[in-house]
């Protein structure tokens, strides 16, 4: 009697090398076509270089960055190196993320073909973050990454590459330092501390856990009945993109994280305003704010709420 096939069953760490192979084969193809058809003259790139972040520096205060523009085959070879940038490289914080602004523009002829390449490679990526999730809790995750594939920097591998849906008119290079401010509703930020007390941090005393979460429920319960909470949290300085696009599209102008160089496919080239070197020469004067400056909890970066009268 012959023996039922036996259908094998991939450990979650071959998984994740499966998905990370097929992802590094469709970017090399991806690589390959941009270079052909930069080499027949179809590719205007431009890329923005800043500068690696040093080991232990990654929470000094940011006063200056210096941006290195690229033209032509050297931004050609920064863009497309930048899209496999994904490991941690010498003397380089692995907390600090890579980024590379810039763009590549196609004309529009070649945007179905350039289609293909991306919604491949961005669905391996989503593909390959699933496979992580999957692994369990921080630790587990963190083990099966940094077991299976030594010095990756997973946030580098799960960004998109972004192909722009329409033709632009304008993109502005720029800097973003703002702060994520989100209204906090005090009975469910009261659930949230119960539910933490009983997941202490990793080397962290429960005894001592305990204290401190007890303390913030008190002082969260204390507080007058008609106080707001606000979260907070300072964000690091990053380039982003304005996009004005040509058609009269809602909105017409749209703010776009420029961590990797955009794709652009379209005839006409729209106007270009450069990454400066940060802090840019005009700050825009922003309004007081509202939010008291002493924290009601620092480590999540709740504030009491004063509202304008």
């Amino acid at each position: 009697m012959a023996s039922p096939d036996i259908i094998p069953t991939f450990s979650p760490a071959a998984r994740l090398i499966q998905v990370f192979t097929a992802l590094e084969q469709a970017l090399t193809a991806l690589n390959d076509w941009l270079r052909q058809q930069a080499a027949l003259g179809h590719v205007k790139t431009r890329c923005f270089v800043l500068p690696a972040v040093a080991m232990g520096d990654e929470h000094e205060p940011i006063s200056h960055i210096q941006v290195s523009p690229l033209f032509g085959e050297e931004a050609l070879n920064a863009a497309l190196s930048s899209y496999q940038q994904w490991f941690i490289q010498p003397n380089h914080s692995a907390k600090a993320s890579f980024r590379q602004p810039g763009y590549l523009l196609l004309p529009s002829q070649l945007k179905a073909e350039l289609q293909r390449f991306i919604t491949q490679i961005n669905a391996l990526k989503t593909q390959f973050k699933a496979e992580v999730q999957a692994a369990g809790g921080r630790d587990q995750k963190f083990t099966l990454v940094h077991d299976t594939l030594p010095g990756l920097i997973t946030l580098q591998v799960y960004r998109h590459l972004v192909l722009l849906p329409h033709a632009t008119s304008r993109l502005g290079f720029t800097w973003a330092n703002k702060q994520i401010i989100q209204k906090i509703d005090k009975d469910a930020l009261v659930a949230q501390l119960m539910m933490s007390r009983l997941l202490p941090p990793p080397l962290t005393d429960e005894q001592t856990w305990l204290q401190c979460v007890d303390r913030e429920i008190y002082d969260v319960k204390r507080l007058p009945a008609n106080t707001e909470l606000r979260l907070r949290r300072p964000v690091k300085t990053h380039p982003m993109v304005n996009v004005r696009w040509q058609e009269e599209i809602t909105p017409r102008q749209q703010q776009v994280k420029a961590h990797l160089p955009l794709l652009l496919c379209q005839d006409d080239a729209p106007t270009i305003t450069e990454l400066a070197d940060y802090p840019p020469t005009q700050v825009r004067a922003r309004r007081a704010a509202s939010i008291i400056d002493e924290p009601l909890i620092p480590r999540l970066h709740i504030y009491p709420y004063q509202p304008k009268k």
